[in-house]
């Protein structure tokens, strides 16, 4: 009777060992999944941190507020910084025009263009003397020279160098005007100045004094240094006399 009950017994102790072995592979597993599910996450994670947005792509870091770099323009020939450059030469040339200086003045003279002299605004490109610095003669020089007709007579003017320096140069102390303006003209007779048909690539500045009251404002004078760009640098091209014309 015993034989007979002993290959079932221990049958049901191995079916219960087995039992107790499938439910022990079963825990194993569960405890793994969170760690496979980590590591799912961290994979699709953003490299910055910050969650990505579908069809969109994260700015690399350090360039997320970065401004665009802009060259900035060079200055305009009007602008205050050329106005100041050109102002500077044009006193530096009416210094050595009030001194008398002529080896100074010639140093500012253009090599291109020469040194024009004009008795009134209008500029006359087939009358005017227009020299080298070479050419320049002395205060002492004897010679009487061409240098147009004068106003309202028609007359020639026919001058020394000296005097006409000193009637159509520097008849005024013109390097303490109280007005000196850039490329605008304060006053201006009934002649044009047409520097742009001279010189197309010149600028210029005006020394002037005001007429008295007494005279209805009509002597006024002025001193216009037409100056021309050379490299970074500003050089003399023509000296105009301007006055009231009839």
């Amino acid at each position: 009777m015993t034989r007979r009950w002993l290959p079932l017994l221990t049958a049901a102790v191995l079916a219960l060992q087995l039992a107790g072995c499938s439910a022990g592979g079963s825990g194993n597993r569960s405890d793994s999944a969170p760690s496979a599910s980590s590591s799912e996450a961290t994979m699709t994670a953003s490299p910055t941190g910050v969650q990505e947005v579908p069809g969109s792509e994260p700015a690399p870091s350090g360039e997320v507020s970065a401004p665009e770099e802009t060259n900035s323009p060079d200055p305009a020939p009007s602008s205050p910084a050329a106005d100041e450059a050109l102002l500077d030469a044009a006193h530096e040339v009416a210094d050595a025009l009030r001194d008398r200086d002529l080896p100074r003045l010639l140093d500012w003279i253009s090599l291109d263009t020469g040194l024009r002299f004009s008795p009134y605004a209008h500029m006359d490109d087939g009358h005017d003397i227009v020299w080298l610095p070479h050419e320049i003669p002395s205060f002492k020089d004897p010679a009487t020279f061409d240098w147009g007709v004068y106003d309202g007579s028609g007359d020639p003017i026919e001058l020394t160098f000296r005097d006409y320096f000193e009637k159509f140069v520097y008849d005024e102390d013109f390097a303490d005007a109280p007005s000196i303006t850039a490329n605008k003209l304060v006053s201006q007779g009934n002649v044009e100045f047409n520097v742009k048909d001279i010189y197309p690539d010149a600028s210029f500045v005006e020394f002037h004094f005001p007429g008295a009251d007494q005279n209805d404002g009509m002597d006024w004078k002025s001193l216009i240094l037409v100056l021309t760009p050379s490299g970074q640098d500003w050089k003399l091209s023509a000296i105009v006399h301007s006055q009231w014309t009839i």
